[in-house]
């Protein structure tokens, strides 16, 4: 059921993302989604789940939007990995490690891609931060806060539901 809900989740985001949120674009870009949900159920769910919605979450963006296929995966997936290591020592209520995390997985995401496009000889360094990176980043970050609180509502009904299936420390 978890993973179901999360799946869908990702899906409809990559969805929207391709279409909606291309409309809602500042300075030509849009925020970057995939790594605010990958940020936020790896810092709600731990290393293991926030690697594996990394790595779905990346090979959607592959199948869809890359040349070849499984370097965003494996962005996405370390992303999720490393967030996710800060999963036991995260107060879930706390909304500041979220922002932090998304700030520095932004810049993670993107400067690994940018490396990408350096080894191919495809791009102006200082183009690609000054026009992409910062904005992005910056749309990223405002918006963080709401898909963070979304993604620890839908994660607190996924634990409710599940503690009443397996009858765990619910009358």
């Amino acid at each position: 059921m978890r993973m179901g809900v999360i799946g869908l989740m990702l899906i409809i985001t990559h969805i929207l993302q391709g279409s909606i949120f291309g409309f809602i674009r500042i300075s030509d870009t849009s925020p970057n989604f995939l790594v605010m949900i990958v940020v936020s159920f790896a810092l709600l769910r731990g290393s293991k789940e926030g690697g594996c919605i990394g790595l779905a979450g990346g090979f959607l963006y592959d199948i869809t939007f890359g040349t070849r296929l499984g370097p965003s995966a494996i962005i996405y997936g370390l992303l999720g990995l490393i967030c996710g290591r800060l999963h036991v020592n995260f107060y879930r209520e706390n909304s500041i490690l979220p922002f932090g995390c998304t700030l520095l997985g932004s810049l993670f995401v993107n400067g690994l891609v940018m490396l990408g496009f350096m080894i191919d000889g495809e791009t102006d360094v200082m183009f690609f931060i000054t026009e992409i990176i910062i904005p992005e980043l910056v749309y990223t970050i405002a918006l963080t806060l709401i898909v963070y609180k979304l993604s620890y509502f839908i994660n607190e009904k996924l634990e409710y539901r599940e503690k009443r299936t397996r009858n765990i420390f619910v009358p």
